[in-house]
């Protein structure tokens, strides 16, 4: 009778415990806005540079999406004692090598949009331009790559996935592909793990997950499980894995591996140990399946990811985010100065880690440069963050990086106390 009770008893916690797990999160499909931002604004160049403002603040114009909030009550960030005046700060300008302002360096070249900028968990500065409010959420795309490693660094450290396993273990659908036979978990997570795809390819892939017009309506899965898709060579040069059909395996095998949708997994897991302001949005392809480079957040609440790994460090028995994985994006590069190309315009030493880039020069020091200058920064000594929406007109230069670099050293020391600078 005793043995009866106990099924019964596991049978029923068991089932409520998706339940028990949605009380959390609240997350809510909305279509495609279907009304017109323009007649020179479509499907093919809304993310155009002369359109980037208002695309990337407007993406449910162009994509459906799914609205994810936290039940946590949110908590509003406290200014810092000292706030730093950005006219006041002075920085070596990278085009012509002449002493600016910070926020000349903002506005001017990088084409800033806002910046938040927190020490200690405090804002000591914050600015926003062109348009751009503290409630806005604005979509990441490349940037959101390294929070896809971030989230299987948490799924390993779970036991849902094992590094040396293939990718398609936890994908049943794509178990017949023999091609990712020779695609890890630990690759695809490193960003290592790239195939060689034609231009056609990618413009297909990009139809189908809805960035582009074309024939989309089967949905980003669907291009992905097409026989033989996978039977091809991988890529010999290095790349960011930023971008590219591959982030679609990672994100699917991490929803299949706690056997529910990404957007749910990602609020479970960060979004709600944020405490955010302001709810994420995540774009879909018109099945509903979240896209890897798709997530939309507030400014704030994009330095407050920085801010949690800082505090995941300090504290890493109370944090999710396994111990590891910080030290892994934060371990000296010893002697190795090489730079690859994509990290041109940056100091010698800086080095793609799991999407993150840990940067050379002084230690403890990374950050995520996405697209168009929006980046998030994280020196873990002092405590410090900051955030950056930008509008610069390609995706990546040696220019951009240079400018962040030197805003990044700038704000660094100016956020120091008098006497430790």
């Amino acid at each position: 009778m005793k043995y009866w009770l106990t099924v019964l008893l596991v049978s029923m916690l068991s089932g409520a415990w998706p339940l028990l797990a949605a009380e959390t999160c609240v997350i809510e499909s909305v279509a495609r806005d279907s009304r017109s931002l323009g007649p020179w604004i479509d499907q093919d160049n809304w993310l155009a540079a002369e359109n980037l403002r208002i695309g990337l603040q407007s993406p449910g114009h162009f994509m459906p999406l799914l609205r994810i909030d936290a039940t946590t009550a949110g908590a509003v960030l406290r200014p810092a004692s000292r706030m730093l005046e950005l006219e006041r700060i002075r920085a070596r300008d990278p085009l012509d090598q002449q002493q600016r302002d910070v926020a000349f360096l903002l506005a001017t070249r990088l084409y800033a949009d806002g910046v938040v900028v927190l020490r200690d968990g405090r804002v000591a500065s914050e600015r926003y331009w062109n348009g751009l409010a503290a409630r806005d959420q604005r979509l990441l795309l490349g940037g959101t790559r390294p929070l896809l490693s971030l989230l299987g660094a948490i799924a390993v450290a779970q036991g849902k996935m094992a590094p040396d396993r293939a990718i398609s273990r936890y994908i049943p659908a794509l178990s017949g592909q023999s091609g990712l036979r020779k695609l890890s978990v630990r690759r695809l997570l490193e960003g290592e793990g790239r195939f060689e795809w034609s231009p056609e390819e990618l413009g297909d892939w990009l139809a189908a997950a809805g960035w582009r017009s074309g024939a989309g309506a089967g949905g980003v899965r669907s291009w992905l499980s097409v026989p033989g898709r996978w039977e091809r060579d991988l890529a010999s040069a290095a790349t960011s894995g930023e971008a590219g059909p591959e982030g679609e395996l990672l994100l699917w095998a991490i929803a299949e591996s706690y056997r529910m949708p990404l957007a749910q997994v990602f609020c479970q897991e960060i979004l709600r140990k944020l405490r955010p302001e302001h709810g994420a949005l995540w774009l879909t392809d018109a099945r509903g399946s979240e896209l890897s480079t798709g997530l939309a957040l507030s400014l704030r609440d994009f330095a407050r990811l920085g801010q949690l790994l800082i505090d995941a460090r300090s504290n890493s028995r109370r944090s999710r985010i396994p111990s590891w994985f910080i030290e892994t994006l934060t371990a000296s590069a010893g002697l190795r100065t090489a730079k690859t190309a994509e990290l041109a315009g940056l100091r010698n030493g800086s080095e793609l880690r799991y999407g993150f880039v840990h940067l050379g020069g002084a230690q403890n020091r990374i950050a995520i440069i996405g697209p168009y200058g929006n980046s998030l920064y994280v020196d873990f000594d002092r405590r410090l963050v900051i955030a950056v929406y930008a509008a610069y007109p390609r995706e990546h230069t040696a220019a951009m990086r240079a400018t962040l670099e030197q805003v990044w050293d700038a704000l660094a020391v100016a956020a120091q106390p008098p006497g430790k600078r």
